[in-house]
């Protein structure tokens, strides 16, 4: 084969996006010493020979398909399902009525509501107490 094309390549890769990132994973195999499947008697840099497998039909695909999303994957298979069996039990632990006041856990009965204490039913406007009796808006102007 005198000179590599994506014509030659997309009769077996059809996406070029696809192409492009099969060809980087088989020239990295390459680098890593994988054997070739194509004669390279010119002496060919890595990835005209990955796209000669390409176009060659020499490569198993779909192998090389999955072992690129596994590359980019965080976690394996089997770590994502350890990963969502442990947040099930979570959600499953988790109850409304227990609170944690003052560093300490407190069951609260059903029916009764956690109200604080440092509002009163005259606080309904938005204002705040600093404590002194006084509640401010937070739109004073300091006087100058």
């Amino acid at each position: 084969m005198a000179r590599i094309t994506i014509e030659d390549c997309e009769r077996n890769v059809k996406n070029r996006f696809d192409l492009v990132i099969l060809a980087s994973r088989r020239t990295r195999q390459l680098l890593a010493g994988d054997k070739l499947t194509v004669p390279n008697e010119k002496n060919e840099k890595k990835p005209v020979v990955a796209l000669r497998e390409i176009a060659a039909g020499n490569l198993d695909l779909e192998n090389l398909r999955t072992s690129t999303v596994n590359m980019f994957r965080s976690l394996s298979p089997m770590e994502d399902l350890a990963e969502d069996l442990d947040d099930s039990i979570e959600e499953d632990t988790y109850s409304p009525s227990v609170a944690l006041v003052e560093g300490t856990m407190v069951d609260f009965p059903s029916n009764m509501s956690i109200i604080s204490t440092n509002m009163s039913a005259d606080d309904t406007d938005g204002s705040t107490s600093d404590g002194d009796g006084y509640a401010s808006s937070g739109n004073d102007i300091a006087d100058a």
